[in-house]
């Protein structure tokens, strides 16, 4: 029988996906892969993703010297070693079908075939960035899958990426307040915080209530019932399925770092035009960050100085 999946995660970065991950993988009905983000629909160089899985072969990707490759040598050994000193054997099992296959979408079904009997799925915040024949392609292959699409303020978003890379060492010098505008302004995380995109192009083969939008916000404030409701969505049962503690837990939390004033003015001239079509979409609390925006943005004005009095006219 060909395997199939019921539902995919595709972001947003940094809007609390791993949470979502932890939490589902709990309940006793779903079934995800032991390693979160696959990257199988965004493995192709065109996109601004890991693509250690943009070789098909095996051959290519053990004694291949482009930059994926590389990557792939060096993911694959420190997976296998981990899963290994472990002694997780199924765990283990699984990553060397993952990582040694060849990979097409009779490989990718395969992956979720330890899912027998339950709900499947994988999260990939990156899929996020799909073009539009990509998602048809999804479509194509599993026409009944639902998406679950996590949103964050998009200012909010951009900042908590920079003190993600900063926390792994990727600033050096973080107060270099260039640098970090044009990080914020490279081709990835242009695409990662354009949310309209996304709808647009996933919704465009996938119909609206195959399409959960949730909110970072609700993981913060009420995380017990924006569980429930992605359960409610998925048709499991969620009666019972209350770990608090997960729930509650923090996933890839990075160190804190103050807002520069410059940098939340700039990111909020950036992405209001976005959240202004984004309130008009979804409301929710995309319309209170736009509020939020255009506070930061009047707030900025006050403090510029005013070139009138200055010049005594």
């Amino acid at each position: 029988m060909t395997e199939t999946i019921d539902f995919l995660g595709i972001g947003a970065q940094k809007a609390a996906t791993s949470w979502l991950w932890e939490n589902l993988r709990q309940h006793p009905d779903i079934w995800l892969p032991p390693k979160k983000e696959l990257h199988y629909f965004d493995r192709s160089p065109a996109y601004p993703s890991p693509g250690y899985l943009a070789s098909d072969r095996l051959f290519t990707r053990v004694f291949g010297k482009n930059k994926g490759d590389r990557k792939f040598r060096k993911i694959f050994a420190r997976d296998i070693k981990i899963t290994l000193k472990n002694k997780d054997w199924e765990k283990t099992r699984w990553m060397l079908r993952y990582y040694l296959g060849t990979y097409n979408d009779d490989w990718y079904r395969s992956l979720f075939k330890n899912g027998a009997g339950k709900l499947k799925g994988e999260i990939t915040p990156s899929y996020a960035l799909l073009n539009e024949a990509d998602v048809q392609r999804i479509s194509e292959n599993f026409p009944s899958l639902k998406i679950i699409f996590l949103l964050r303020n998009p200012i909010d978003r951009a900042w908590a990426q920079v003190r993600y890379n900063w926390t792994r060492g990727k600033f050096k010098n973080i107060h270099d307040h260039d640098k970090v505008k044009s990080f914020i302004e490279s081709r990835s995380q242009r695409l990662r915080s354009d949310y309209i995109r996304t709808l647009d192009i996933w919704g465009a083969r996938f119909p609206e209530e195959q399409i959960f939008i949730g909110f970072f916000d609700d993981v913060v404030q009420s995380s017990q019932s924006l569980i429930h409701s992605v359960l409610e969505f998925l048709e499991v049962e969620n009666t019972g399925f209350t770990d608090r503690k997960t729930l509650k837990k923090k996933v890839k939390v990075s160190k804190p770092l103050e807002f520069p004033e410059e940098i939340k003015v700039y990111l909020a001239r950036k992405y209001r035009p976005e959240l202004q079509a984004l309130s008009e979409r979804v409301g929710s609390h995309a319309t209170r960050w736009l509020e939020e925006a255009d506070k930061v943005l009047q707030a900025g004005k006050d403090a510029s100085p005013n070139t009138s009095r200055a010049q005594g006219i």
